[in-house]
This record gives structure tokens, sequence and C-alpha cells, in this order.
């Protein structure tokens, strides 16, 4: 009798959403991701970003503070308290005051980077986090 093998099936893809009003910086980030097998949505806005994210809730969040209508805050607000099941959340700003970044972080938002900030080493971070189990 032939013995069956079992092969392990693909881990499933981590689905990230980039919610920033910059379009470059979008696309930019969504050309990354793809290429790194991501399945990526972006949103021009935070209320476009939170219907995303309540939609379907993503592994990832990378987050602009500064937007225009509802901003980076906003949605932190909105997603509840940092112990509630939310996304991991990178906030990416170009906030030179460190209010807003600490704000952030008071908020839920698990790291905070600066723009402009090295793609290839947050693209190293999110593989790290994947590989440690976190997302």
């Amino acid at each position: 009798m032939d013995e069956v093998r079992e092969t392990a099936s693909p881990a499933p893809k981590k689905l990230i959403v980039v919610c920033d009003d910059n379009a470059a910086l979008t696309t930019l980030m969504r050309h990354l991701l793809d290429k790194r097998g991501f399945l990526v949505q972006t949103a021009g806005d935070g209320r476009e970003g939170l219907e995303m994210i309540r939609a379907t809730p993503p592994d990832l969040l990378l987050l602009d503070l500064a937007m225009p209508g509802m901003d980076g805050l906003q949605v932190l607000e909105q997603l509840g308290r940092p112990e509630a099941k939310r996304p991991y959340t990178i906030v990416i700003t170009g906030q030179e005051a460190s209010v807003g970044r600490e704000r952030a972080v008071s908020l839920g938002s698990n790291e905070v980077w600066k723009k402009p900030f090295n793609a290839a080493a947050l693209i190293g971070r999110i593989e790290a986090l994947i590989a440690q189990g976190v997302i």
C-alpha cells in the first residue's frame, strides 16, 4: 500500500492595511509588500481605514497620524482600548512633536516610526514580527 504523505499547507498570507493620505507612499508600500507576498489594502484617510479594519481585521496596520478628516489618533481611539483585540499597529508619522507619538503609544500603537523611514528596514521588521509569531 502506498503511503500518503501530508504536506504542510502554506501559511495564510498576512493582511496589512496601509492608512496614509500620501498616495505616493501608499503606492510604494503596496508595491513592496505585494512583492513579499502580503495582502495589502490601502486607505487615504482614517475613516476609510477604519471601515476596512472593521470589515476585515488585518494582521497589521500601518497608520499615519496626520490625515484629513479622521486622523490616526482618532482611528486609534475608535479601535478601542489597547487590551481589545486589534491589529498590531505601527504608526508612521512625519510629525516633529513627540506629543503625537506619545499619544499614539498611549492609545495602543505598538510602534512609532518617523518619516522619512527606511522601507527595507520596515519590511524587515514586519517579517521579524511574523517570524516571532507576533502577527
